[in-house]
């Protein structure tokens, strides 16, 4: 199954499992995204002064971008 950037990272599918009923809030690539910039900034040794805001937020993106890439090349 290929994962695509702009996919629900939290769909809600029917009782059954089913049947797809509704795409809303963060994507796949917003949460990989938020995730990599929580793990930036939770680290001790990063300083995130040492650094422009966008370079910060550029980072995440391409890391989630790297993820969803992985998960298509290496999904078995």
């Amino acid at each position: 199954m290929q994962t695509n950037k702009d996919d629900s990272a939290f769909p809600i599918f029917d009782s059954s499992g089913e049947h797809f009923l509704k795409h809303g809030g963060l994507s796949k690539r917003e949460y990989f995204a938020a995730l990599a910039l929580q793990g930036m900034l939770s680290n001790p040794s990063f300083d995130p002064n040492e650094y422009r805001p966008m370079e910060i937020v550029a980072v995440a993106i391409e890391s989630a971008d790297i993820l969803i890439h992985g998960l298509n090349t290496y999904n078995d």
